[in-house]
This record gives C-alpha cells, sequence and structure tokens, in this order.
C-alpha cells in the first residue's frame, strides 16, 4: 500500500472509530514483526561426528545400555535425496535393567549442540518397539537453566516423527548486544513405565532438526555484535 493511501484508510478508520486515537491506529499498520522462519536439520546421525554416549539410572544390566552408528533402515519418508546427500544410516539404542520402575536412558552428545536461530519447534524420526516409554529432549538456556520438553509416549511400532514446540516462556534474547541467546541440546531422556518390561529394550533416531526463526535485525554496526563473541573469547 502507497503512503498517501495507507494515510486516508488510517483518517478513514479513525472517524469510524473515535474511540482510538489517530497514534493507536497508525500503529495498527507498524506493529508487525520480521520473521525469517527455516526447518534446520541439526543432526542427521548418519555418522557419529558428535560422539553420541549413552548412560542410565540404576538397576542396568551387565554390559548395557549400548550405542551403534552405521545401522541401515532410515524411514521411508526420509529415504529420498535430503540436501544432495542420501539419508541411509541411523543411530541405536540398546538397554536393559534387572528390576521394573522409573528406570531412565540418557542419549547425549559429547558437547551440546547448539541451535541456530530463535528455535520454535524440535523434531526427530524415532523407531518405536511399542513399549510403554516416555521420550524427552532437554535444552539449555543462556542462563544455564535445563528445560525438559516432552516429545510422548513410545508405545508405537515403527517410525514416527515427534514433536514439541519450544515454550515462549524459554528465554532466546536479550534487549541488550549481542541480542541472540540461542538454546542448546543438552541430550534425550527416555523413562520406562514402573509395569513395563525393561529386560531388553532397542530404539533408533534419525534426522533431528528445529523449526526456526533465523531473522536479524541489521543497523549500522551490526557485524560487530555478530563478532562480539568470537573476538573477546579469543583472549
Amino acid at each position: 500500500m502507497k503512503p498517501r493511501g495507507f494515510l486516508i484508510t488510517i483518517v478513514g478508520l479513525a472517524l469510524f472509530i473515535p474511540s482510538l486515537s489517530f497514534a493507536q491506529l497508525f500503529n495498527l499498520g507498524l506493529n508487525f514483526q520480521m520473521e525469517d522462519i527455516r526447518s534446520v536439520v541439526i543432526e542427521d546421525f548418519e555418522d557419529n561426528d558428535n560422539n553420541w554416549k549413552v548412560s542410565a539410572s540404576r538397576f542396568t544390566d551387565e554390559e548395557f545400555p549400548l550405542v551403534r552408528f552405521g545401522i541401515e533402515g532410515a524411514p521411508i519418508a526420509l529415504s529420498r535425496i535430503v540436501e544432495g546427500e542420501e539419508n541411509k544410516f541411523v543411530m541405536g539404542v540398546r538397554a536393559a535393567f534387572t528390576r521394573k520402575g522409573y528406570n531412565k536412558i540418557w542419549l547425549y552428545p559429547e558437547e551440546e549442540i547448539v541451535i541456530p536461530g530463535n528455535a520454535k519447534k524440535l523434531d526427530v524420526w524415532v523407531w518405536g518397539a511399542n513399549y510403554y516409554y516416555t521420550l524427552y529432549a532437554h535444552v539449555r538456556d543462556y542462563r544455564g537453566i535445563v528445560h525438559n520438553l516432552p516429545l510422548g509416549s513410545l508405545h508405537f511400532m515403527g517410525w514416527r516423527n515427534m514433536s514439541v514446540e519450544i515454550p515462549k516462556q524459554i528465554p532466546q534474547a536479550v534487549r541488550y548486544l549481542p541480542m541472540e541467546k540461542p538454546l542448546s541440546i543438552v541430550r534425550f531422556e527416555i523413562w520406562t513405565d514402573p509395569n513395563e518390561r525393561v529386560d531388553d529394550y532397542v530404539i533408533y533416531f534419525d534426522h533431528l532438526k528445529v523449526l526456526t526463526d533465523m531473522y536479524k535485525q541489521r543497523f549500522d554496526g551490526d557485524e560487530l555484535a555478530d563478532r562480539t563473541n568470537d573476538i573477546w573469547s579469543s583472549q
């Protein structure tokens, strides 16, 4: 809309909606936020570049848990060419406990994986074995607080895309420069139901990705804001 037409519209609204001031009506046309929403794969599990490890709570059976890479059997939905490379391999985890109860399995990278942008949603492909277990994702904010995000029940068979929205109350920015305060992936956590069998359990993972807002406000000197952490961490 041209500026002249925009002002005519605002004036017209002011005549028909006297309860609103001209300034309020003018702000209605300007009160919007730029976004650049993208789907970003942060781990494809084709190899073990992030050095994923696995551990478990008490009553773990001997020689467990185990983690394996290079396993063929990706979801059909991901069998096509993804970003120019074939999605072929998945990550597998096997665990066993000697007692039923609220047992836990933790799967985590050697170093936390930083999520680019302002994350809106997290999703991962999971192969379930129809157990009454529950999967969670743990993310850390810039204050060091770890947030527990429920991905859902693992009581299904085969591959399923599991997702969770990132709560808006988790801070990912501040009003000072540099403003961006990205989250990081700490680990996955699996809880066993106290009434479910625990003597032998297998699960597979593929394609961990996020829906994230990559928009950055630009201004004179924004390159210094982008480089500030690197500049001062090098000494």
